[in-house]
């Protein structure tokens, strides 16, 4: 089958050097997977990207001249006029090169992408973010009306978009190598944060109840938003807290490995939490807020813990009870999100709209 993959404009995809977790991660498997299952796979993104097996065309889209969707406000972006023209141009050379595709899947964040895929047939957008945004929501509804699919990366994110308005019937999860990252039968004592430094994931709560816990935590991930980094979570670095940086994935699974437990206090319902995962897969037990998707990923007292949202003192409790879970059992749960699962659900839901036409 022939496939259009329409990325975020402010994405650069090297499958060779992307970092663990989120869209990007998605979005570069998906690609090399497909690919590697014989379809032909065309991905439409910013200049320089790049997936093994796929073919990146040069569009002129320059990533700096976009910035990353701004979550939880409904301010008119300041690089809006950059969206409309960037994915203007994508849906111009999909629409002047009708042949080259039988499907198009779209996983941007950006109103712009829904308002300007409208006019093509089959489009399906995936939905890896919260309803957060009421103009997305709209541009969302709007396509669907206009006969495009939507898709998100869990079932409770596809509900909390249903009930904003726009109506996700589909449910595609993220999957991971399972195979590819090493398992850790024993872990150690040092606890893990591993995603992006921004307001949302909660680094900054790691921190407290890794410290009230009396335990060491190294933070990873790339700083998303730097505000929040200097006012938040820089003060409270020391000894017992250290920030790693972003890390390459197989330098993150190592690290996953080697961590008694993998901390995600979210102060948002997360869409999936494809770290959740990796970190299972590797024998890491998850402690978590239990919000969104991570409800779906984690099975509570038994792959790690699930507390209730914003409650420190039961977050700090969970953790003094890592050492009781099996992490066999952490590997064994992650097998429910395999790639080869993943890809199999997208080729379903591509063969049922190409045969609707």
């Amino acid at each position: 089958m022939r496939i259009a993959l329409v990325a975020p404009l402010v994405s650069r995809i090297d499958d060779r050097q992307i970092q663990p977790g989120g869209a990007q991660a998605l979005l570069a498997d998906l690609a090399a997977g497909l690919a590697s299952r014989g379809h032909r796979v065309t991905l439409l993104a910013a200049t320089g990207s790049r997936v093994t097996g796929v073919e990146a065309i040069e569009l002129g889209l320059d990533a700096d001249r976009f910035a990353p969707a701004v979550l939880g406000r409904a301010a008119r972006r300041s690089d809006d006029a950059a969206q409309r023209l960037g994915f203007a141009i994508v849906a111009r050379w999909l629409a002047e090169h009708r042949d080259a595709w039988e499907v198009v899947h779209a996983h941007a964040y950006d109103a712009p992408a829904f308002d300007a895929l409208r006019p093509l047939r089959p489009v399906v957008h995936t939905l890896h973010l919260a309803p957060l945004d009421p103009p997305v929501v709209a541009a969302a509804a709007a396509a669907v009306r206009a006969g495009a699919t939507l898709a998100s990366v869990s079932r409770a994110n596809a509900a909390a978009w249903t009930a904003a308005g726009a109506p996700t019937d589909e449910v595609l999860p993220n999957g991971v190598d399972v195979d590819a990252i090493p398992y850790s039968a024993s872990g150690g004592s040092d606890l893990l944060f591993a995603g992006r430094i921004s307001p949302e994931k909660g680094p900054q709560v790691a921190i407290r109840v890794a410290r009230r816990a009396g335990r060491a935590l190294v933070l990873a991930g790339p700083i998303y938003d730097r505000g929040h980094f200097a006012a938040a979570v820089e003060p409270l670095l020391a000894a017992d807290a250290r920030y790693a940086g972003p890390l390459a994935r197989d330098e993150l699974h190592r690290l996953m490995g080697a961590s008694a437990a993998l901390l995600l206090p979210v102060r948002w319902d997360e869409p999936f939490g494809l770290v959740a995962v990796e970190a299972q897969a590797a024998g890491t037990p998850v402690v978590a807020f239990a919000r969104g998707g991570l409800v779906e990923l984690v099975a509570d007292g038994r792959t790690g813990f699930l507390v209730p949202r914003d409650d420190e003192d039961a977050f700090v409790a969970a953790l003094r009870r890592v050492g009781e879970i099996d992490r066999a059992e952490c590997r064994r749960n992650a097998l429910r999100w395999t790639t080869a699962a993943m890809l199999d659900a997208h080729e379903r839901l591509y063969a049922r709209l190409a045969r609707a036409g």
